[in-house]
């Protein structure tokens, strides 16, 4: 986090291993802002992308050298870079750009002149996306340009929507590049569909591979050629459709579900080089693992046990691997400080690279403790977690503060969180916990809330309030409840259905269906599966699941955060939670970030929106 220009900022590494030592060194500083990277097939080049004139552009580095050059310099913005086997070219998808719509008739602007910006003419179902705004006029196509540069970068699809969606791979002889896409029609309407594609890159031709109702997406061609192996989830009326890996022939045909037995949902997968099956990334019960997976038949073989997330801010699972060769790189487990890079061969972590250690050196931080209880609604079992605050001591009494995750189909793992740690450190006992919905869990357990969210959730949450009530450290006086987007909703939905919280902080909730489902983001999701039927057929139902509609019943003191450029979860609807409080003469305040979307923008407003609930929650602590 850069404290001048209040963003976070990355830096490229080169760790170089010789048996237990490990070598470092900066590659591309984090004023050059390169972001993408990927390896070429033979180890001595990477190509990212990096602003050349104010424009994202590709660029390929020479490790050995350490000096970049840049590819492109066209008006297209590269994402997913994919090298060609062969090493010559390079795959990516990017907006090639299209005049905006204009209202007829308009007279030109005198040069000179200060006009107000031109009007927005809108025409397509989703028109905005949270973090990246307005979309502009444009459409996503698949290019591939020559890395030696020299001549512009070649479209290989074109049309008036996007034609591809995701990462892409190539054949291991050049001549296609696999891809998925929603080429159908009312793709707008359909936020779970995707088919695979294949172009020929010297004819142009494009080839459909798959047509199954549902999502078939990132592709990966095995090395011989003659399967692909992809991530899809089978079209589903219910909440959560869980993804899984597949594999098909190349030439299209029935697809084989490699992973149904581990009833997990699966984030990622590479062939392994012999072919015989892929390594898969994972979710499971707040963790994330790497498995072999057999395309042969057979179990799935944890390889990699834990991978730390590094979203920083939330204790949220994720974080990145590779493999190469029998070595595993990833981002490691870690509660007390950021994640950092372990290498693992034979099954044994060989080296681990800390960037945090002198960092960690100056800070007392809490410990973690993992906790399980049954739900008082039907005995399920529920994970959770304790953060403690630094110098924990059991013979005195602490508040309890539970903090609820969003999504609501996402979770929480033993990680290092920000948010936890500053609650810690202002005195909390905080609470984590992965609620019916979650994911990692089952497909089961993620759909438990299919058409009644919020609902059941309530009840494991507040049994896992009443476990700890049962720990003589933790101050009965003095509960605490908040959370962030879906967590938001379960907060302001535990409020309206009791009083034993002391203060709550809703971030960035849904408080109205009716408004999330027609001004968010995330329109088709949410008329689609989310909630039953449709607000004009269907008042009833939006609004009772609405938190607003319960708004008459709350007592607790809230605050309400939010970001002024969220387009998940859209302001209006703190505004109106807020101005209902308000009318009703309940303790009530809105913290409002500035140009922030539903990530909470810059790391200032990430502070900020943590320490307005400290304050908010110091405010009613009983002494």
């Amino acid at each position: 986090f850069d404290i001048q220009t209040d963003s976070r900022q990355g830096e490229v590494w080169l760790a170089t291993i010789a048996g237990k030592a490990v070598d470092k060194r900066l590659l591309i500083g984090a004023g050059s802002k390169a972001s993408g990277v990927a390896w070429s097939p033979d180890g001595k080049r990477i190509a990212y992308v990096g602003p050349w004139l104010g424009k994202p552009q590709l660029w390929v580095m020479d490790v050995d050298l350490g000096v970049g050059r840049v590819v492109t310099t066209g008006k297209i913005a590269p994402e997913n870079l994919v090298w060609s086997p062969d090493g010559s070219r390079i795959a990516f998808s990017g907006r090639a750009e299209t005049p905006a719509p204009a209202i007829p008739g308009m007279p030109k602007k005198p040069e000179g002149a200060t006009w107000a910006a031109d009007a927005k003419v809108i025409s397509s179902f989703r028109y905005r996306g949270d973090a990246a705004g307005y979309t502009p006029a444009g459409n996503q196509q698949l290019y591939v340009a020559a890395v030696d540069g020299g001549t512009p970068p070649e479209a290989l699809t074109k049309g008036d929507f996007d034609q591809v969606a995701g990462s892409f791979d190539w054949t291991p002889d050049g001549k296609r590049i696999v891809f998925s896409a929603n080429l159908r029609g009312k793709r707008d309407l359909q936020p779970r569909e995707s088919d695979l594609f294949s172009v020929d890159l010297a004819t142009r031709t494009i080839t459909p591979l798959s047509s199954v109702d549902g999502d078939e997406a990132e592709p990966q061609v095995s090395p011989d050629g003659r399967s692909i192996a992809y991530l899809g989830a089978l079209e589903t009326p219910t909440f959560y459709a869980q993804p899984d890996l597949w594999v098909m022939p190349a030439t299209g045909g029935p697809a084989k579900n490699l992973t149904r037995a581990l009833d997990r949902p699966i984030g990622g997968a590479r062939w392994a080089r012999d072919g015989s099956g892929l390594h898969a990334y994972y979710y499971d019960a707040g963790l994330t693992r790497v498995a072999f997976v057999p395309t042969g038949g057979g179990a799935a073989r944890v390889v990699v046990k834990q991978i730390g997330g590094t979203r920083l801010y939330l204790p949220s699972s994720g974080g990145g691997w590779s493999e190469g060769g029998g070595t595993f790189a990833y981002t490691t487990v870690e509660a007390d400080r950021p994640a950092a890079l372990g290498i693992q061969r034979g099954g044994r972590e060989i080296a681990k690279i800390d960037f945090n250690a002198d960092w960690r050196a100056g800070k007392s931080i809490g410990a973690l403790e993992r906790i399980t209880y049954a739900s008082s609604k039907d005995g399920l079992p529920i994970e959770g977690w304790v953060q403690y605050p630094p110098a924990f001591d059991p013979a005195r009494k602490y508040p309890l503060a539970l903090e609820i995750h969003g999504g609501p189909n996402t979770d929480y793992g033993p990680y290092f969180s920000i948010t936890h740690q500053i609650y810690a450190a202002a005195g909390y006992i905080v609470l984590f916990t992965n609620p019916r919905g979650s994911i990692g869990y089952g497909e089961k357990f993620a759909n438990a809330i299919d058409k009644t969210y919020p609902g059941d959730d309530h009840a494991d949450l507040m049994s896992g309030v009443d476990a700890m009530l049962k720990r003589p450290y933790v101050d009965a006086r003095n509960l605490f409840i908040g959370g962030g987007s879906g967590g938001g909703v379960l907060t302001t939905n535990a409020i309206a259905k009791t009083d034993r919280f002391r203060a709550a902080a809703a971030l960035r909730p849904v408080t109205d269906w009716t408004v999330q489902g027609l001004t968010s983001d995330i329109p088709a999701l949410t008329l689609g599966y989310w909630v039953p039927g449709t607000p004009w057929d269907n008042r009833d139902d939006f609004w009772k699941r609405s938190t607003l509609s319960m708004v008459g019943s709350v007592k607790t003191p809230t605050l309400l955060i939010d970001g002024e450029d969220d387009w998940r979860t859209p302001i209006g609807q703190s505004e109106a939670y807020y101005q209902a409080l308000k009318f009703r003469g309940i303790d009530t305040a809105m913290v409002r970030l500035p140009a922030a979307g539903h990530t909470m923008g810059r790391p200032s407003q990430w502070l900020a929106s943590i320490l307005a609930v400290t304050d908010w929650y110091g405010r009613y602590l009983v002494k």
